[in-house]
């Protein structure tokens, strides 16, 4: 028989159970024998048991059914935590991880083990998060063994969260999974608990294998000073209301949207709001209703309830946790994620920065960005120059679901495509480029796309054919971006490299990209509001 047995690693430094563990309705610990280690069993004290909730929705008007028909049901639970050679280790069982402290655990233990211990060819899922637009979390799976690339991640824009995949270590059993937990089937029993938890250290300390080296171009910040500091620079951008579109608010893990009805701020009661979902606006809103402070002090204490069908809370997390940012301070770029900063690897940032010097700047000045609005901008800029026609809200309908696309928004001397955007965050930048790139891809690959395009298109821009592919290396595509610093140097991290990657495809495409810095009216950088086009 295999036993199933999920290991966290308390931080260093948290020493005392309470820290770790919330021992609300847990019995007091009970000492186990288990060969060299120092080890307790907290269970928790369930609650009376009870009929399902569905079972009421059932029985409603049904003359042959009765509570008795049904069993009560209760759900068992405990924690080991076994102390180890100067480390603490926490083993879960059933919903015992709904009682670890997750804020004084080593965050992606279980990742670093499992890289370290499973075998690169034989993956079977990953959880990754990316940040090209919003953050998202995904789940990849295969339904046979294949290589991390075949589990579609994008080791430049996405964070790798969670791996499972087939075990190269005996003891470990067939098949591992890591996270924050280390998760596997063993056959060992709890006497072996000392070799495994030993093996498991060892791999967690062990430099990642050469396939899996790029995990680290992004990492953790553990120097708490360093955190520290990270945090007071993100309480100063807390002050300046500007800010504050830079940041967002979302679930710092993959959420059963089948069992939940959204999110409560606070202490939970029956009359709080219910959030459908989390957004900064709302967070800012509550933090004003309540005077608290907008700083990480206040977020890292409250919590965000996650609500299911019966309006009861399952699980939460603090707000912190649920907070994305970056900070730059001192020329080094931080994210925060999940309650942990991450650095960016200077290596990365430099490869990063050196493909993104080789974009040529446009040597065509458009007029300084001095409207509310893009399509405003874009009008008018048409309207006083005859070199420039204005494209800009002439949406194609295209594909089987009709999706809309919109090509460019100026065209130029017939053969250059411009894409403006006003810069308001690093989202807004990566809908600039994708809008290019989407649109370029169907004008090179959709014969149907292009008839349709050439029907929007002034006279000399018209192709002569549309049955042909057309000769992408007599256009250039200039991303326009109305910001007043220096571009591509000073733009948000995720968006250098969404446009280096789009370059790239572009320039697989046979186009010429290039980049086009529009000078921001200085009286109106100071008025402009986030507000769409």
């Amino acid at each position: 028989m295999k036993n199933k047995l999920s290991i966290y690693l308390a931080k260093k430094g948290i020493t005392q159970d309470h820290l770790l563990i919330d021992l609300e309705r847990m019995k007091s610990p009970i000492k186990l024998d288990i060969n060299e280690t120092e080890s307790v069993i907290y269970i928790n004290q369930p609650k009376e048991a009870k009929h399902p909730d569905w079972v009421d929705f059932i029985i409603l008007g049904q003359e042959n059914l009765t509570y008795e028909d049904f069993s009560k049901c209760k759900s068992e639970s405990a924690i080991i935590v076994s102390r180890l050679s100067g480390y603490i280790f926490l083993l879960s069982f059933g919903g015992g991880h709904h009682k670890i402290i997750k804020d004084n655990i080593e965050r992606d233990f279980g990742l670093r083990v499992t890289l370290n211990s499973v075998d690169p060819e034989k993956l079977r899922s990953l959880d990754k998060s990316n940040y090209q637009d919003n953050p998202l979390n995904t789940r990849n799976q295969s339904t046979k063994e294949v290589d991390i690339l075949s589990l579609n991640i994008d080791s430049e824009i996405e964070i790798l969260s969670t791996l499972t995949g087939k075990s190269n270590t005996e003891i470990f059993g067939e098949n591992v999974t890591g996270k924050d937990s280390f998760t596997i089937a063993t056959p060992e029993k709890l006497s072996s608990l000392k070799k495994i938890l030993s093996e498991a250290l060892v791999k967690y300390k062990q430099p990642l294998p050469k396939k899996f080296e790029w995990i680290d171009n992004i990492n953790k910040v553990k120097d708490k000073e360093l955190c520290a500091v990270l945090d007071s620079e993100l309480d100063d951008l807390f002050k300046d209301e500007q800010k504050h579109y830079e940041f967002w608010l979302g679930e710092p893990e993959i959420v059963d949207w089948s069992n939940q009805i959204g999110y409560v701020f606070g202490r939970f009661h029956s009359r709080c709001d219910i959030h459908p979902t989390l957004t900064i606006n709302n967070l800012k809103k509550y933090l004003s209703i309540n005077k608290i402070a907008l700083d990480c002090n206040s977020l890292k204490n409250l919590k965000i309830h996650i609500i299911r069908s019966d309006e009861t809370s399952y699980d939460c997390w603090t707000a912190y946790s649920c907070l994305y940012a970056e900070v730059e301070t001192n020329g080094e770029i931080y994210i925060l994620r999940n309650n942990t900063w991450y650095s960016v690897k200077t290596d990365f940032i430099k490869r990063v920065d050196r493909e993104l010097s080789n974009i040529e700047a446009y040597d065509f000045k458009l007029p300084i960005y001095k409207h509310d609005r893009e399509d405003e901008y874009n009008k008018s800029i048409a309207a006083n120059n005859s070199s420039l026609f204005n494209l800009d809200k002439k949406l194609l309908y295209h594909g089987g679901n009709q999706s809309k696309f919109e090509f460019a928004d100026i065209i130029r001397n017939d053969y250059d495509f411009i894409h403006v955007k006003y810069y308001r965050s690093s989202s807004t930048l990566s809908h600039l480029f994708a809008q290019g790139f989407v649109a370029l891809e169907l004008f090179v690959s959709d014969q149907n796309f292009r008839e349709k395009l050439n029907k929007a298109l002034p006279p000399n821009s018209q192709l002569p054919d549309t049955l042909k592919r057309p000769e992408t290396s007599k256009y250039n595509i200039i991303y326009a971006i109305a910001i007043n610093r220096d571009i591509p140097e000073r733009l948000p991290f995720f968006s250098k490299i969404t446009l280096k990657n789009t370059v790239k495809s572009l320039n697989k495409l046979g186009f010429t990209v290039k980049l086009a810095k529009i000078e921001i009216d200085p009286v109106l950088e100071k008025t402009k509001k986030n507000r769409s086009k």
